[in-house]
């Protein structure tokens, strides 16, 4: 060999060298070490990818269960890192696998595990999953939500007191995006129609002991994802409006957040906004979820507490000014609504006079909204114009096409912890003659802005089948195509 060879051969030997190095360095790095403090190999099987290790008692038969959860967790993960820009927890960042027990009843672990995420005695989180629970992937997307927000340097946003709601309800929210047409992703949502006038923060760690303790009170803070799945999915904020708080180091409450992050004028028109197509029948979801949340309803929920309406009124109205008593009126960040059966050409004057402090003293705010339905199954929304924080009005001109107007007192106060303070007002609903020629059409011109099969699926003018049409004006028309 010549010396221009020899030199090549040694360039080319250092190179390959210094690549298996290399690869060697990034395989050691994306191998983890096992560290359980429930699972041993003498008893159990186990499966890893990625970030995971499953591990099930091998007396059954649980590979084919484990290997498509494995695909499912990571793909959550991917989404989470990457879209949502959230951490992974600490188990991987210490060079460990995160821990995943599958569950049988009388297997080798406790009896009393249930489905969720804990702390070993290693101080690393871990996940159990009962039968039944890791077939459910809307569980399984909420409890691996929270993997990802177990490394939150946020202290305004802990598992405690008025933020404890969140970590719950933005994990519903993920199961929400991820699979936003299964029929019961949204089961406890009924939940927040019919006890309106809590505080929008409820949850187990500030739950008041004259509180009735209740399905529907109990599942308040989980059910809080539709707000959250309003936001995004229909007020069109980044996903990550959602996520950003728990990373930021921030001392604010999660609502509090939302109120300086957003701005308060926007949160308050989103949260009225809210309130507005829920009781408009949850326009939002589909119809067989909203069909399926009030079985639930009526299935779990306690009927001696239900306060859907703060009044149903027939077509006269109240013509005297009405203050609605302490057990049903709003505290911080809740609503009240008031019905009233139509059968005239009329035209209906809504008032608002809140008043200035709530009963611990902190200053009101209050907004007003009225919903207007139509035969055809659609709706209007109409904002009372408010003069300052606590007075505003509107009037609403309808027609016997006009079947259920509502009417919306929302309390929305730069106040976000505790849930014991009202804020009371007064309303007053006139009814007069209209001002226009009779028709029976009173429904504004608007423009269609998006439309959906009953899967909640987006499609095309021309495709065949029933047809969700969304207008500009927060209205919802049902159409059948050929």
């Amino acid at each position: 060999m010549n010396g221009i060879t020899l030199i090549f051969m040694h360039f080319f030997n250092r190179l390959f060298i210094l690549f298996v190095l290399i690869m060697s360095f990034i395989n050691g790095k994306s191998q983890y070490t096992v560290l359980s403090e429930f699972g041993n190999f003498e008893d159990c099987d186990t499966m890893t990818r990625g970030i995971y290790i499953i591990w099930w008692d091998n007396n059954y038969n649980l590979t084919a269960d484990a290997d498509v959860l494995l695909d499912t967790m990571l793909a959550y993960r991917e989404f989470c890192l990457n879209d949502l820009y959230m951490m992974d927890p600490p188990n991987p960042l210490d060079g460990y696998y995160y821990n995943v027990y599958l569950h049988v009843q009388g297997d080798v672990f406790s009896d009393w595990w249930g489905n969720g995420q804990g702390t070993d005695m290693n101080g690393y989180p871990y996940l159990t999953l009962p039968f039944g629970a890791y077939q459910d992937y809307v569980n399984v997307s909420h409890e691996t939500f929270h993997i990802f927000q177990y490394n939150s340097n946020s202290p305004g946003f802990s598992y405690s007191g008025d933020s404890q709601w969140y970590i719950e309800a933005s994990a519903n929210w993920f199961a929400g995006i991820r699979y936003k047409t299964v029929e019961y992703t949204f089961r406890e949502a009924e939940s927040l129609v019919r006890i309106p006038h809590v505080a929008l923060w409820l949850s187990y760690d500030n739950f008041p002991a004259y509180y009735p303790e209740n399905w529907q009170r109990y599942v308040h803070q989980y059910a809080m994802a539709l707000l959250m799945f309003y936001m995004t999915e229909e007020a069109n904020l980044p996903y990550t409006t959602i996520t950003e708080g728990f990373f930021n180091g921030t001392g604010d409450l999660p609502q509090e957040y939302f109120y300086y992050d957003l701005g308060g004028q926007i949160f308050r028109q989103t949260f009225i906004d809210w309130a507005a197509h829920m009781t408009n029948n949850f326009d939002f979801i589909t119809p067989d979820q909203t069909a399926f949340n009030e079985v639930e309803w009526n299935t779990y929920a306690d009927p001696w507490d239900d306060k859907e309406f703060t009044l149903i009124l027939d077509d006269n109205g109240i013509n005297t000014w009405y203050r609605p008593p302490d057990s049903v009126v709003t505290a911080a960040w809740s609503f009240n609504t008031y019905k009233i059966l139509n059968l005239s050409q009329a035209a209906y004057s809504f008032y608002l006079n809140g008043d200035e402090l709530g009963n611990e003293g902190d200053p009101s705010f209050f907004m007003g909204k009225v919903v207007v339905t139509h035969q055809d199954n659609s709706s209007s929304f109409y904002d009372l114009n408010m003069e300052n924080a606590q007075q505003g009005s509107i009037t609403v001109e309808v027609n016997p096409m006009n079947p259920e107007l509502f009417f919306i007192v929302a309390s929305v106060p730069e106040v976000f912890e505790g849930v014991d303070q009202l804020f009371s007002y007064e309303i007053l609903i006139e009814k007069g003659t209209t001002t226009t020629i009779a028709e029976y059409d009173s429904k504004p011109k608007s423009r269609e802005i998006r439309r959906y099969n009953l899967q909640g699926q987006k499609i095309d003018p021309t495709d065949s089948g029933i047809h969700l049409i969304l207008f500009d004006d927060g209205s919802c028309k049902k159409v059948f195509k050929r």
